[in-house]
């Protein structure tokens, strides 16, 4: 997992092909508050982005996740959003698995990255975390997930 803020992003060390989708692909808050809801691919099914609109809610709510495939860039936008992370042990099996690359466990999280606007969390396939949840009430939240297929990882 990799967390910061795109203000300081500068500072972040980041591999090439990460640091490259982050200037190239994620920009900017502004760019991405101005975009339409819903899916955009940037290469295919190998790069897309997933810009949503939705409610937190307390952690006892939600469930942990995980991918296979593929790598997760979550950038708040707009609201506050907490996102569990953890345990680093945990087994899939048991774990639902209603689409493709996307498993639910639940796994309670040890520990909790609270975003602000600009904020990122990078997860790497096979990371645990648990998405939009609050410590207290519910709140609207505009965020930006770019999905990145571990083949454009590779060097």
């Amino acid at each position: 997992m990799i967390t910061g803020n795109l203000e300081t992003l500068d500072r972040t060390p980041l591999p090439a092909p990460l640091a490259r989708i982050m200037k190239e692909v994620v920009i900017s808050v502004d760019h991405w508050l101005a975009a339409p809801l819903g899916k955009a691919h940037v290469d295919g099914l190998r790069l897309f982005t997933l810009v949503s609109e939705e409610m937190t809610e307390p952690a006892r709510d939600r469930r942990g996740e995980f991918h296979e495939q593929y790598l997760d860039i979550q950038l708040l936008l707009r609201g506050r959003e907490w996102i569990g992370v953890g345990p680093h042990q945990y087994r899939q099996e048991g774990a639902s698995h209603p689409y493709p690359d996307l498993w639910f466990v639940d796994h309670e999280q040890t520990s909790y990255l609270a975003l602000q606007p600009g904020d990122f969390a990078i997860f790497w396939p096979g990371e645990l975390h648990r998405p939009l949840c609050t410590p207290d009430e519910p709140g609207a939240v505009r965020k930006l997930v770019v999905k990145v297929h571990r083949d454009l990882l590779l060097p």
